[in-house]
């Protein structure tokens, strides 16, 4: 029986969070639905790898798989997801994250109201007040608009799921930072692929922290790199 959907999730020194996330997504409620759960260790430095291979070991879903892919240096958040993609085998593809910020049922939710369709980007849109995160968001999003000409709303809410099709319009993925979710975003809005949204509640982390917002050299570098992305893009053949 075929794979109907991949669901990718990127995981730096995220130990913590595997059994929860794995328990989660062994839980939603399929049916008929066959899935699979890739986890990407993207290089982490605790014990992330032994936790997926305990999920893998304790699964005994059968319509339900867990994958690991193994990355040995950290490739970034867009690599992390671009590796994790090559080695998805459903119809339909996406991710999301692994901090438990997001949760699970939300790809389901997308894949329940894009299923049957190719020619679309399903995604989250983020509805809760954020605070400071939700501040740097709207500066994003409305420096993204003027940049590339096209209006660029919650671009970093996940998850997002299209139809493995779509992967053709996708050739140029960055692997640096958060740019990927601007890149899928901008090339569908520019091709006039319809991009389907249901609205989401991001929560607060439970384990670790952020790789980027607690830490000010890497905040501004953050920054710094997606502003220039910004204008590369716009000026870049996709």
């Amino acid at each position: 029986m075929p794979i109907n959907l991949s669901l990718v999730l990127p995981c730096y020194n995220e130990e913590k969070n595997i059994a929860f996330l794995c328990n989660e997504f062994l839980t939603l409620s399929f049916n008929d639905i066959k899935a699979e759960l890739i986890l990407v260790n993207n290089g982490s430095e605790d014990n992330t790898k032994s936790e997926i291979d305990k999920a893998i070991n304790n699964n005994i879903n059968k319509n339900i798989s867990i994958k690991l892919v193994h990355l040995k240096k950290n490739v970034g958040y867009g690599g992390g997801i671009s590796e994790g993609l090559k080695h998805a085998s459903g119809e339909y593809i996406g991710w999301s994250h692994a901090d438990l910020q997001t949760p699970l049922r939300d790809f389901l939710k997308l894949y329940n109201l894009i299923k049957g369709k190719k020619n679309i980007l399903g995604k989250g849109f983020r509805t809760n007040n954020r605070g400071f995160d939700g501040i740097v968001s709207r500066l994003h999003e409305n420096l993204a608009s003027i940049v590339l000409g096209v209006k660029m709303k919650e671009v970093n809410a996940q998850p997002k799921i299209f139809n493995k099709e779509l992967m053709s319009n996708f050739s140029k993925m960055p692997y640096k930072w958060t740019t990927l979710d601007t890149y899928v975003m901008y090339v569908c809005l520019k091709n006039k692929i319809e991009v389907k949204t249901i609205d989401v509640v991001f929560n607060t982390r439970k384990f670790g922290q952020s790789k980027w917002k607690n830490n000010f050299i890497n905040f501004i570098s953050h920054i710094i790199f997606n502003v220039l992305y910004l204008f590369k893009l716009r000026f870049t053949k996709n």
